[in-house]
C-alpha cells in the first residue's frame, strides 16, 4: 500500500532484477504496467513504469500489486529473485512457482538482504530459511513491515 504525498500523482517506477534470456511477463489487477526496460548491465536494476488507473490524490492511498511471470527454458536465469525496497512498505510477498522441481525435492530456499547504500559490502546475509512447498511446488513468503533501505532476496537450489 502507498500514500501520495504529491497533489497528484500518476505513475511510480518499479525496479527490478531478471537475469534470464526471456523478457519477464507483469501484470497486475489494479495498476496498468508500462515501458518495460531490462539492462544487460547486472549493476543497474530492469524497471517498469506502474501506472494508477486513476490519478490519486494528496494522502489518497492504493495497494500495489504486481505478477512477474518469468519464462526461463534454457536455464540462463539465476536461482533467485530480488526486490529493491527504498520506501517503507506493510507488507512484501514472494510467490515463486517451480513446476519443473520432480516430486521428492524438498530443499529450503533462503531470505536475503543487503544494505542498499552500505559503507562496507558485506554481500548478502540470510534472514530466514523458507520451506518448499512440495504439493504446489512452490516457495511463499509473506513479510510484514521490511525494513526499507534494502535488497531482499529469495534464492533457492537449481
Amino acid at each position: 500500500m502507498i500514500q501520495s504525498k504529491r497533489l497528484f500523482l500518476t505513475h511510480i517506477p518499479y525496479h527490478f532484477k531478471w537475469t534470464g534470456t526471456k523478457q519477464p511477463k507483469l501484470s497486475s489487477t489494479s495498476q496498468i504496467i508500462e515501458n518495460i526496460v531490462n539492462y544487460d548491465d547486472e549493476k543497474k536494476w530492469d524497471e517498469a513504469k506502474i501506472k494508477f488507473k486513476h490519478p490519486l490524490k494528496y494522502n489518497e492511498s492504493t495497494v500495489i500489486h504486481i505478477k512477474t511471470e518469468n519464462d526461463d527454458l534454457d536455464h540462463k536465469a539465476q536461482p533467485w529473485i530480488s526486490c529493491k525496497l527504498d520506501s517503507p512498505i506493510d507488507v512484501m510477498t514472494f510467490r515463486v512457482l517451480l513446476s519443473y522441481k520432480d516430486a521428492d525435492f524438498n530443499k529450503p530456499a533462503y531470505l536475503e538482504y543487503k544494505e542498499l547504500n552500505p559503507q562496507i559490502d558485506r554481500g548478502y546475509r540470510i534472514l530466514e530459511s523458507v520451506p518448499f512447498d512440495k504439493g504446489n511446488k512452490m516457495y511463499s513468503y509473506c513479510c510484514a513491515n521490511p525494513e526499507p533501505g534494502r535488497i531482499y532476496r529469495l534464492r533457492w537450489e537449481r
